[in-house]
C-alpha cells in the first residue's frame, strides 16, 4: 500500500507541476552553483517541494513513521536519498545518527521542513539548526505561496495541497550564516524572512 500510495502522490505531483504556473523568487541560483545548504521550508508546503531538486541525489529528512515512509517513498521517485531519523530517542542516539547522515552529505544539499514533524507551527526546531550547524551548511530558508489549493485546516501544519492549473510561487531566501551560540536569535531571523514579520 505504501509504494502505491508514493506512486499515486508522485503522479499527481507532476500532474501538477505540468499544468501549474510556477514562479521562482530570490536566491534559486544558489541551489545549482558550488556551496551547498540545509534547505527549509515549512512542514505545511513540504508537498510542493519535491520538483525543486530532482534528479540530483539530494538528501531528504525523514522520520521512523509511516508518514516518513511516505515521503521517503515519494522523495525516491524524485531523485532524492532519504534519511530516517528517530521521532523521539535520547540525544545521543540522535548525535550519531546525524553524524552517519552529514557522512555523506558534504557534496549534497539536505532538505528538510524546518517545523516538523510535528510542530509548533512555523517554529524552527532546534534539531534542524543543529543538523545545519554539524553539516557546517548555511540555511537556505525557501517559502511557498500558492493559489488554487486545499489547505487542511484541522492539521497543526495547515497542509497544503495545490491543485492543477494552480499558481505556485518559491521565494528563495539569502542564506543565513548558523552559529551554535544564537540559535534562539536565528529561530526568530527565520520566522521574519519566512512569514514576512
Amino acid at each position: 500500500m505504501g509504494k502505491f500510495a508514493a506512486g499515486l502522490t508522485a503522479l499527481y505531483i507532476r500532474l501538477v507541476y505540468a499544468t501549474s504556473n510556477v514562479i521562482y523568487k530570490g536566491r534559486r541560483d544558489l541551489l545549482f552553483e558550488n556551496e551547498t545548504f540545509a534547505v527549509g521550508f515549512w512542514h505545511g508546503s513540504s508537498f510542493c517541494y519535491y520538483p525543486q531538486l530532482r534528479g540530483r541525489g539530494d538528501i531528504i529528512i525523514t522520520t521512523r513513521h509511516k508518514r516518513g515512509d511516505l515521503i521517503a517513498d515519494v522523495g525516491r521517485k524524485f531523485g532524492y536519498v532519504p534519511f530516517h531519523m528517530p521521532d523521539e530517542s535520547d540525544p545521543d542516539t540522535t548525535l550519531l545518527d546525524i553524524r552517519r547522515m552529514l557522512g555523506g552529505a558534504a557534496k549534497n544539499h539536505i532538505c528538510y521542513s524546518m517545523d516538523g514533524p510535528l510542530g509548533p507551527y512555523h517554529v524552527p526546531q532546534r534539531f534542524f539548526l543543529t543538523t545545519a550547524w554539524l553539516a557546517k551548511k548555511r540555511v537556505l530558508p525557501v517559502s511557498v505561496e500558492v493559489r488554487r489549493k486545499i489547505t487542511l485546516k484541522k492539521r497543526w501544519d495547515k497542509y497544503i495541497i495545490p491543485l492543477p492549473f494552480a499558481r505556485i510561487t518559491f521565494t528563495f531566501h539569502e542564506p543565513l550564516e548558523v552559529k551554535k551560540n544564537r540559535f534562539d536569535e536565528l529561530i526568530g531571523d527565520i520566522q521574519r524572512v519566512m512569514d514576512g514579520g
